[in-house]
């Protein structure tokens, strides 16, 4: 079996170089990564010797660029500039010393309390909250991401837990406990879950109390408030672009628990949010998303039963939705991801393949690493075609 390498650029046997979209999931006889149909950013490696004399003759105010933190903070803003500010402020109030702080930009942004030397503002080409994601996390270079979308106000020392639980060097993404901003004894969500069907919910949401029956149900952490390690981030593509922020998160957290790294909830890291962090997309791309993530993870075994409980979501579904105008919108979006069932059938198929050289199934004496992102620095390729499903 082929090793599995991390920021590699190698050619697949017989099927020509790595599909443009893919990122990290390079091996001789391996095609693309699961995500390799959507954007994603391009490692770049860095020679040692490089990096050392770089450090050794760059002046004092320079030698910042030489300087790889342990943790990035990557913001989306989303909505308004004002809840975008009040994110910012309580990160950069609590933010540890060992930090770089990024912001995706959805819109421009004037800077008016001039932090251009504490944080890097990004401002991405893609629309979509994923693409803005993925774009930025192109500029990290920090070992360990964790993502932040405006509207959520984090709380003093939120990261040191999170990053204490990644000396498992199997763990792939940590879910901070997010309580609801106006009522902050009250779960907001603790972590993301997934039932075959097609449903994702969020794990613990309007309770008191995160018993171990709800952690035990967590897959992965939200996208509006998530710790990754960034490689793992590196060998499954990042968020898929092929879904809404509401789907991408689980479909994230699928992927890499089919790479064989586990995930984890952190009760003692708190970041307060409001409902409008996780708001559904319009009645159409909710659908379309929700059909697309159900068509990108059909399970091999006990698809009939799993196909029959989908229609039977959906069609509970369109049943409420008679009396309003949204019915025929979400029966055109579930249509629509019909179109892209090639699409579909390769993601499983990586997904397959990624399950094949999972991590857990390496052998004992084949030693893998998969912490070499802080080796590693990143840009993006804005000359990159997207490659479609056809």
């Amino acid at each position: 079996m082929a090793k599995l390498r991390f920021g590699s650029h190698a050619r697949n046997a017989g099927s020509g170089p790595v599909p443009p979209g893919s990122i990290n999931f390079a091996c001789a006889d391996c095609r693309h990564n699961p995500n390799s149909d959507t954007f994603a950013y391009n490692p770049l490696r860095w020679r040692k010797a490089g990096w050392a004399l770089g450090r050794l003759l760059a002046p004092a105010e320079l030698r910042k660029r030489f300087f790889v933190p342990r943790l990035a903070i990557v913001i989306s803003a989303v909505g308004s500039v004002e809840s975008l500010e009040r994110t910012l402020v309580s990160v950069l109030e609590n933010r540890p010393t060992d930090c770089e702080v990024f912001v995706a930009l959805n819109q421009p942004y004037a800077d008016p309390y001039d932090l251009k030397d504490e944080v890097r503002f990004v401002v991405p080409e893609g629309r979509s909250v994923c693409h803005r994601i993925n774009q930025t996390l192109a500029d990290t270079r920090a070992p360990f991401v964790h993502l932040l979308r405006s509207g959520c106000q984090v709380t003093e020392g939120w990261t040191d837990a999170p990053l204490a639980r990644f000396g498992d060097r199997q763990l792939g993404s940590v879910a901070p406990m997010v309580l609801e901003v106006d009522h902050s004894e009250r779960i907001f969500a603790a972590g993301v879950g997934y039932r075959p069907r097609g449903k994702r919910f969020l794990v613990g949401a309007g309770r008191i109390e995160l018993t171990s029956e709800m952690q035990a149900s967590t897959i992965g952490p939200g996208g509006f408030a998530a710790f990754y390690r960034k490689a793992a981030l590196d060998l499954v593509g990042g968020l898929s672009t092929q879904l809404g922020p509401q789907q991408a998160d689980v479909d994230l957290a699928l992927c890499l628990a089919t790479g064989g790294f586990t995930a984890a909830v952190e009760p003692q890291s708190r970041i307060l949010a409001s409902r409008d962090v996780d708001l559904p997309e319009s009645p159409f791309r909710q659908a379309l998303y929700d059909e697309r993530l159900f068509l990108r993870n059909l399970p091999a075994v006990g698809r009939g039963k799993t196909l029959a409980a989908h229609a039977a979501t959906v069609g509970l579904e369109l049943l409420m939705s008679i009396p309003r105008p949204r019915l025929l919108s979400q029966l055109a979006g579930r249509t629509l991801a019909y179109a892209h069932l090639r699409g579909h059938a390769r993601h499983r198929e990586a997904l397959k393949e990624l399950g094949e050289r999972a991590i857990r199934s390496r052998p004992a004496n084949q030693h893998l690493r998969i912490d070499h992102s802080h080796e590693v620095s990143t840009r993006p390729e804005t000359a990159r075609a997207r490659v479609h499903s056809r």
